[in-house]
């Protein structure tokens, strides 16, 4: 199946606490966007943390290896958009202020309903 044309919906769950999954959303997000897919990353839970200013910058997810700042770079740089949960920045205690500039959407709950439910493809990490 081609994927051009094709909406890919990433969920971003986990943050600095594993991050060793923290690399994922944004290396498989790339790639479908560099097949011709639209692809969207909402971020959730402990993953909104990943769009704070100066955390991904400190996140490696192997030993030595690239930062979860370049791998968003890479996705964001191939099209694909950053959305984040308004829920998950309360419990993770941050503001609007605190986001990336990268960021495209505040979101709400009903947007990962809404947004899955019009997808081909949802991934989850």
């Amino acid at each position: 199946m081609d994927p051009k044309g094709k909406k890919v919906l990433i969920v971003a769950t986990h943050g600095p606490e594993a991050p060793e999954r923290c690399s994922a959303p944004f290396f498989f997000a790339e790639k479908a966007a560099r097949l011709g897919a639209e692809v969207s990353i909402c971020f959730i839970l402990h993953g909104a943390l990943l769009v704070k200013q100066g955390v991904a910058e400190q996140i490696c997810p192997t030993e030595g290896g690239r930062t979860v700042r370049s791998f968003l770079e890479r996705a964001v740089a191939s099209g694909v958009s950053l959305n984040v949960c308004d829920a998950a920045m309360k419990m993770n205690d941050m503001t609007a202020d605190d986001l990336i500039d990268e960021v495209d959407n505040l979101v709400g709950p009903n947007y990962l309903i809404t947004a899955g439910l019009d997808a081909d493809l949802v991934l989850t990490f």
